[in-house]
């Protein structure tokens, strides 16, 4: 399922109390689910990288301490040995010692991707929800995720190292398939981090909306391969290219997408930098205008979903951040009119979550959008 699927699962997963069992190819944005979701939820977040620990490590060192007791009226000095607690369990304790009522996300990423003795402790933190003494608190949910194992149909080319779980272990998730989607990317790419800055940059997502099946390219014999954790590795270098042409040459910049992306793709986007292809999909320019010209209504009904996709998103959040907005709703659902019916469907629904409410209600309200709601059905 597409990333905003699994997104809406997993919350209900863990509404029900279960713990979720996120698998997915590398690199397809597992993690980034795992951070939006706190967000939405805000939820503290704490990772756990399964591939790197060594057995006995996440339960703690040993550690010998003295105790008292009395025995026939004597106190008697003894040793007993404990565990000290893992420094990312530990952190679990410091969220909630500065906040009671924010809950902790505790994301145990690779579980199948360690030793047989390191995922059994792991096993029991998700199933026992503790650890040679150490309790989680109430107010910690578990989400798992990691690598399609070959023994699945679906995944029978794969060739991961992993550790298999056995059946019965297997039984104690709910197993939810996540899979890379251009579109769901797309919209991720658009919005702004925490330090306020756009997650992709706009000639990615250009790209990407033009050739979506480059943003992940499981069956490339390439030593390096696209994948949307690597393109936003891209993104972070590109940028900073930008920001310093002086410093480096083209040469450079193109030695660094390639070592992200392989050199095929990386020099299709190089190529793509050059040429800078027309990209009619303006939001502000087209949004102004009061007519739709032929070439707007040719392009609306030819291009890729995903570079329409992108239009979109662009004229909602320019709509958003209009106060004086209702002119810029009907121009918008005019041009909806003439989306593919399966891709106009999907944006109708996503405006419908994806915006705030009073938004929606103006859409609602609007003979055009409504027009092209029914067309879809003659």
């Amino acid at each position: 399922m597409n990333f905003v699927d699994t997104l809406m699962t997993v919350k209900l997963t863990l509404d029900s109390g279960a713990v979720p069992l996120i698998v997915g190819e590398t690199g397809i944005g597992k993690t980034a689910l795992i951070k939006k979701l706190c967000s939405d939820l805000n939820y503290n977040f704490i990772t756990i990288e399964g591939s790197l620990l060594k057995e006995g490590e996440i339960g703690g060192l040993p550690v010998v301490e003295d105790y008292s007791e009395t025995i026939n009226g004597k106190t008697v000095i003894r040793k007993r040995t404990v565990y000290a607690v893992h420094h990312k369990l530990k952190k679990i304790e410091d969220f909630l010692s500065e906040d009671k009522s924010k809950k902790v996300l505790l994301f145990i990423d690779e579980i199948n991707r360690c030793e047989h003795a390191v995922q059994q402790e792991l096993m029991n933190i998700i199933l026992n929800r503790e650890i040679n003494g150490y309790i989680l608190p109430d107010s910690t949910v578990i989400v798992a995720a990691m690598n399609p194992s070959n023994k699945y149909d679906n995944y029978l080319e794969n060739q991961y190292q992993i550790t298999e779980m056995d059946p019965a272990q297997e039984n104690r998730f709910v197993w939810i398939n996540m899979e890379s989607n251009a579109e769901n990317w797309i919209q991720w790419g658009t919005e702004q981090n925490e330090r306020h800055i756009q997650n992709i940059h706009s000639d990615i997502l250009q790209f990407i909306s033009m050739f979506p099946q480059y943003l992940n390219r499981t069956d490339s014999n390439e030593s390096t391969r696209a994948t949307p954790r690597s393109w936003e590795r891209v993104s972070k270098a590109y940028t900073a290219y930008e920001n310093n042409k002086a410093a480096y040459t083209e040469n450079i910049l193109f030695n660094v997408i390639k070592g992200n992306i392989g050199s095929e793709i990386a020099q299709e986007f190089v190529n793509f930098t050059h040429e800078r292809p027309e990209f009619i999909f303006d939001a502000r320019d087209i949004l102004v205008q009061n007519n739709i010209s032929d070439r707007l209504l040719n392009a609306l009904r030819h291009e890729t979903h995903e570079k329409l996709f992108l239009f979109t998103i662009n004229c909602l959040n320019l709509i958003e951040k209009e106060e004086e907005n209702d002119e810029l709703i009907n121009r918008f659902a005019k041009l909806l009119q003439y989306y593919p019916s399966d891709l106009k469907l999907a944006i109708m629904k996503k405006i419908k979550t994806y915006n705030q409410k009073h938004i929606y209600d103006k859409f609602i309200n609007n003979k055009d959008f409504v027009d092209a709601f029914f067309k879809i059905y003659i």
